[in-house]
């Protein structure tokens, strides 16, 4: 592995910087990773309204019912935009 200097500091291996780039030219083709990472981000803010709102539940119950939460909304969003668009599916 060669490494790659910035201003006479060890920054990144090339492998390092070579994923790194990868990854930011393939976000705008691969939508379905980014959509999953942001449903978790999000997941993480639904589970503990979930967790507090309701008592005696588990904390895995709490992040369970969050991401069934968000894949209904979901896919009713889909589902709305194909029946309103369905030339486009």
């Amino acid at each position: 592995m060669k490494l790659i200097n910035l201003k006479q500091k060890v920054f990144l291996t090339t492998n390092q910087f070579d994923f790194i780039s990868f990854i930011w030219s393939e976000w705008r083709r691969q939508k379905f990773p980014l959509w999953i990472f942001l449903g978790l981000c999000l997941n993480i803010i639904v589970a503990p309204a979930v967790y507090a709102a309701t008592p005696n539940i588990e904390r895995t119950t709490a992040y369970a019912l969050g991401v069934l939460g968000l894949v209904t909304v979901g896919l009713g969003v889909y589902l709305f935009a194909v029946i309103l668009q369905p030339e486009r599916f």
